[in-house]
């Protein structure tokens, strides 16, 4: 049996305590109301919103904030698609000097041939495309209508195919780049050494892919797509507290509270918005009395039920209102 010690390490197993002790591993806490943001609070900057607007998917958000993170990331996206072309400009001119680099090349072991000075390795690379008929005089050329055993009177017309011509001479191009490739590979030492710097992976080739198309909303794990013309201007009917045994002298504060029942807004009320006018509702006011009658208690425009939003909050800390945890995660033995 284990002492209790207040050093005692004996145990297969860590006890609470120990595991508090520790710097290392999953640890996780539950974040209680002073963590959670206001029902009424921009998700962007914490804040109580100003001139606030919500999403379709009931996060709100300042107007200002709003813009200015729509604007960010259409100029990231902006700038993702330039790099997407500078790279694609890149490749297509590393491609036309290959393609460039291998014409000089036939057209030099082309010379030398005629001359009777080929080297051994430059017949060597063109073998395959002298033995696949690829460049042969008589390969893009067609004849007329003809007896092909002489019998006719009418002498043979010779045609040159361009289109033909063009697409022999770019494969020939092509297979002799390839070709020039695969032997500089094959010259080239292959060390198991990973801290050569031409071995090392920030040295490799990567592609730039763009990451984003469209402009998204970032209040939520799962993100969704976010426009100006989707977002919708939230309208909170606003009134004076109570001050009830307290001293009169106060300023009165203002909160919002539901046009139907009256009742304050805090984060543990589920709320609703319409998006014909951005009025704002409880949830039971709203299913009892805007659903049944297909319009607005507060303006009267009518609305449908596919119009109505529920909004979305972080609760009250407490397990009815919210499941918000925060994990620290450190490598151990490091």
């Amino acid at each position: 049996m284990s002492r209790h010690s207040k050093n005692n390490t004996a145990r297969g197993h860590f006890t609470y305590a120990e595991m508090q002790m520790l710097d290392y591993g999953t640890k996780k806490q539950r974040l209680g109301r002073d963590s959670m943001r206001d029902y009424d609070a921009c998700f962007l900057c914490l804040q109580t919103a100003r001139d606030p607007v919500c999403c379709p998917e009931g996060h709100i958000a300042c107007k200002e904030c709003i813009y200015e993170n729509i604007l960010a990331q259409k100029q990231e996206i902006q700038r993702q698609a330039q790099q997407v072309e500078i790279q694609a400009a890149k490749e297509a001119q590393e491609q036309e000097n290959k393609e460039l680099l291998a014409q000089q090349i036939i057209l030099d072991e082309f010379e030398k041939s005629q001359m009777g000075v080929l080297s051994k390795a430059a017949s060597v690379r063109t073998k395959g495309v002298a033995g696949s008929g690829v460049g042969s005089p008589g390969s893009p050329a067609t004849t007329s209508s003809g007896d092909s055993n002489g019998k006719g009177d009418k002498k043979r017309a010779f045609e040159l195919d361009t289109e033909e011509l063009e697409r022999i001479s770019k494969q020939e191009r092509i297979d002799v780049a390839k070709a020039i490739e695969d032997e500089a590979k094959s010259k080239k030492p292959v060390l198991p050494s990973f801290w050569v710097p031409s071995l090392t992976p920030s040295n490799r080739k990567t592609e730039y892919k763009a990451t984003k198309l469209h402009t998204m909303c970032t209040a939520s794990d799962k993100e969704h797509k976010l426009s100006l013309k989707n977002l919708i201007p939230v309208k909170f009917e606003m009134a004076f507290e109570d001050h009830d045994g307290e001293d009169s002298t106060l300023p009165a504060k203002q909160s919002a509270i539901c046009p139907i029942c009256r009742k304050g807004f805090t984060n543990t009320t589920k709320l609703s918005i319409l998006k014909s006018c951005g009025h704002v509702f409880c949830d039971s006011c709203c299913s009892k009395f805007v659903k049944k009658e297909g319009k607005c208690q507060t303006c009267g425009s009518k609305t449908k039920d596919k119009e109505i939003v529920s909004m979305t909050g972080e609760g009250s800390g407490f397990s009815g209102g919210g499941a918000k945890e925060a994990k620290k995660f450190d490598v151990a033995f490091q």
